[in-house]
């Protein structure tokens, strides 16, 4: 099978910058290491808060080439076969997320999922494999409310605004009304912030925020800085926010929740990034991390039943107890058919396995990455993965 390999950049260990650096680059030292055999099969996933490499490195003398090769930068771990495995569990059940126990990295991974090109039997069987068994884990030991990178944000500032004492409704101005931004915009409703938003293309706004005061994208800025809070949600490449123009709202808090950074540093007034939420979150979240104990041993126990199934049921072990069972089926159908026909038994078991052979041929002779499913329905072991 090979050696499972995950290189992590994330919140843990690494900053905005050097995980956009990571995604810029896009680990473009792994197609000179699959040219060189040091990689069977890679896949990449790149959200706000991650830069990752899952691979599948082949037997070999010495195991850590394929990731060496690509020279990981700096606050990148290297983690394999259980450890690899246990993180990709814990990345789908969101104990990997900032936002400990959020559910939205799932979409993300089956994102990546879909549109990986080289994946191979390994990671397909693990990815489907792991994305199902945490579905269960979730349903069965999530607390079942949580939390998000806007809640945590939003949570941050309204907790500020109300210790300040000015005793007025805090007012805030989402910039960007993707996914993100209506998510943030909805929190602050809810939290019975005033909220002003703005978006730079015309796009109809979610009901849930339709008590949110629209304005026009040339104007946000000047709205902002009658605000108490900017929170930036835009997906530019570049800042929306110069230093200078934040500088010119000093009273305003920016709030970046973007990745790139939307806004440059500033000389004056309170900037927050996603590099100062991982500090807030765990102090704001140390209540909540609590429940997810149960969740975070179950996911201990299932990464070494996933990594066994993996590495011992594989294609040929599944094609073994088909054909095993096939071959019991006319043994058994040839033993009923000879006495009742008066046909050598022998014969028609012959016979019988002629058929069979020539209707698996097909099967038989298949390198499709799916034909394990095929082989495990016909062993009569299958459960069913289902889109979640």
């Amino acid at each position: 099978m090979g050696r499972i390999c995950v290189i992590t950049m994330d919140h843990n260990a690494s900053t905005v910058s050097e995980r956009v650096q990571c995604l810029i680059d896009g680990w473009g030292g792994v197609g000179e290491v699959v040219s060189r055999g040091l990689v069977s099969e890679y896949m990449s996933l790149s959200t706000c808060n991650r830069s990752e490499l899952y691979m599948v490195l082949p037997n070999l003398d010495d195991d850590d080439r394929g990731a060496a090769a690509l020279s990981p930068p700096g606050g990148a771990r290297v983690l394999y076969d259980r450890d690899a495995v246990r993180h990709i569990l814990r990345v789908l059940l969101g104990l990997e997320s900032m936002a400990r126990g959020e559910s939205h990295i799932v979409s993300q991974v089956k994102s990546a999922y879909a549109s990986a090109e080289s994946c191979g039997k390994v990671l397909h069987r693990l990815f489907q494999r792991a994305i199902g068994m945490a579905a269960t884990l979730r349903a069965c030991y999530h607390p079942g409310r949580e939390p998000s990178i806007p809640y945590i944000a939003a949570s941050h500032f309204v907790k500020e605004i109300a210790t300040s004492g000015n005793g007025r409704r805090p007012r805030a101005m989402v910039a960007g009304l993707g996914t993100l931004g209506q998510e943030t915009a909805s929190i602050l409703l809810q939290m019975g912030v005033d909220v002003r938003a703005a978006n730079r293309s015309a796009r109809e706004a979610d009901k849930k925020i339709a008590r949110a005061a629209l304005v026009p994208w040339g104007e946000w800025r000047a709205s902002a800085s009658e605000c108490d809070v900017v929170f930036l949600c835009t997906g530019a490449e570049s800042p929306v926010l110069s230093g200078d123009e934040g500088d010119g709202m000093p009273d305003t808090w920016i709030i970046d929740l973007g990745s790139p950074h939307q806004s440059e540093p500033r000389a004056a007034g309170a900037r927050v990034t996603l590099d100062d939420l991982r500090d807030i979150s765990s102090r704001l979240m140390a209540d909540y991390g609590k429940s997810l104990e149960m969740l975070e041993a179950e996911a201990e126990k299932s990464s070494s039943a996933l990594l066994t199934e993996i590495s011992m049921l594989t294609d040929d072990t599944w094609k073994h107890l088909a054909l095993a069972r096939a071959r019991t089926l006319v043994r058994e159908r040839s033993e009923a058919s000879s006495r009742r026909l008066g046909v050598a038994e022998k014969d028609l078991e012959a016979f019988g396995a002629s058929i069979l052979k020539k209707f698996l041929h097909p099967l038989v002779s298949s390198k499709a990455a799916h034909s394990a499913r095929a082989w495990r329905i016909l062993s009569g072991e299958y459960e069913e993965y289902e889109e979640r």
